[in-house]
């Protein structure tokens, strides 16, 4: 039905792509300190408590596994709370957003 009605998407979404998009309807991103970083960063959206989670970039690898390249889009979850964000930047560090 997704595909119906949006037809097909890319094999890879890149992420400044998604953020490029989401900033020009006024939706914004913040940074996420994340304890899998730097392989992958977190992204959260606060409006719609939507995360994104993006291939990062490893210290040796210009690719990750597979056919993942750094700054795809690996994963969209719903709906990561406030106090969950908060959670994470007290347990991982980093306060700005």
């Amino acid at each position: 039905m997704i595909r119906e009605r949006y037809g097909r998407f890319d094999r890879h979404l890149r992420f400044d792509k998604l953020e490029r998009l989401l900033t020009r309807r006024g939706l914004h991103m913040e940074d996420v300190p994340d304890p899998n970083a730097p392989a992958y960063k977190l992204h959260w959206q606060p409006a719609s408590q939507v995360s994104v989670m993006v291939c990062g970039s490893p210290e040796r690898e210009a690719r990750r596994r597979g056919s993942e390249r750094i700054g795809d889009v690996y994963a969209v979850s719903s709906s990561m709370s406030a106090e969950r964000v908060a959670w994470h930047r007290s347990r991982y560090g980093g306060h700005d957003a």
